[in-house]
């Protein structure tokens, strides 16, 4: 699983140019940042002969993540990203060797640097880096909250997710770290051994949040802005929502890939932070919402139906999200 989060654009040392295109610079780096993670705990299991492992990391930078960049992307990109994606999940279903996974992995991850070149100079910007680094960070303690109860690994798939999220906010912060003032510089760096000796030992989550909030904190001071405080479960449900009833008022509208959208950011920007307290109070309702929210409205979307068909879908949804508010006190 995966969760991609806006943040608040940079307010200094940005031009208007830089920001042009993508919309929200740090969501589409973050996001194109997570599906390489994913690509490379693929990679990880590839080469270890577990496929099932492999299939399943690979499958979420093409069936979740895409649509949230895809609007962000040029038509050649977009076109080559489908391309990489068809070409990854064909070598992986053929059982290739594993140096040709490894090169498409290659190809994928180079188109991946040819979208980022579209940041321009926003790109190079320490200020920028340090907002990218920080969201990492953040969703890869979400990952191992998921992945890893009582010292031991529970999901595994979210386990490496974090294990690969800190290594590619890693190299976010080695390649721009020379611009970072030198406190701030050492202070982030003990915050990463600190993250990854966690993460390593399978300890507390608490121990990670530590880690993360102290690199979280410096990383604020190099970029002038503060993350958001964590959002209140009764908030989450208000923004799955406002967000589902706009998809159904987009695809009623003929806006099929906004409908998407705003399906992703309900499963993605929202639900997921709901995933570990309502699976304690009905894992079955959990499990459940998460299929309908994170799959089950998207396929059904590609498969354009009726507008009335897909509200009621909606609606059904929003039923037993109402359930989930109940359990859960709000």
């Amino acid at each position: 699983m995966v969760r991609p989060v806006s943040l608040a654009l940079l307010s200094l040392g940005l031009t208007s140019a830089a920001l042009a295109a993508p919309k929200d610079p740090v969501k589409f780096a973050v996001t194109l940042e997570q599906m390489r993670g994913h690509y490379d705990a693929s990679l990880l299991n590839y080469r270890n002969g577990d496929l099932a492992m492999a299939a399943k990391h690979a499958k979420h930078p093409a069936n979740e993540l895409y649509a949230a960049v895809r609007g962000d992307l040029t038509p050649a990109l977009q076109k080559r990203f489908t391309a990489d994606y068809a070409l990854i999940n064909q070598t992986l279903a053929a059982k290739k060797p594993y140096a040709e996974y490894q090169k498409v992995m290659n190809t994928f991850s180079a188109d991946v640097d040819a979208a980022l070149a579209t940041l321009g100079a926003t790109r190079n910007d320490p200020k920028f880096a340090a907002q990218v680094i920080a969201q990492i960070l953040e969703n890869a303690e979400h990952e191992y909250e998921e992945g890893v109860q009582g010292g031991k690994v529970t999901n595994l798939a979210e386990y490496q997710d974090a294990i690969y999220y800190v290594a590619r906010a890693r190299m976010w912060f080695d390649r721009n770290a020379r611009g970072f003032p030198q406190h701030q510089r050492e202070k982030t760096t003990q915050a990463f051994k600190d993250a990854t000796a966690v993460i390593a030992r399978k300890g507390d989550v608490k121990a990670l949040e530590q880690a993360v909030d102290q690199a979280k904190e410096e990383l604020a001071e190099i970029s002038g802005v503060q993350q958001a405080a964590a959002s209140s479960n009764a908030t989450y449900f208000a923004n799955i929502d406002r967000l589902l009833g706009a998809a159904k008022s987009h695809y009623a509208g003929g806006m099929g890939d906004d409908a998407e959208e705003a399906l992703i950011d309900a499963y993605l920007d929202n639900f997921e932070y709901l995933e570990g307290p309502l699976a304690k109070k009905d894992k079955a309702l959990e499990t459940k919402l998460e299929k309908t929210l994170r799959e089950d409205l998207r396929t059904l979307l590609k498969s354009k139906p009726s507008a009335q068909k897909f509200s009621a879908a909606v609606d059904a949804a929003l039923v037993d999200l109402k359930k989930a508010r109940a359990l859960l006190g709000e």
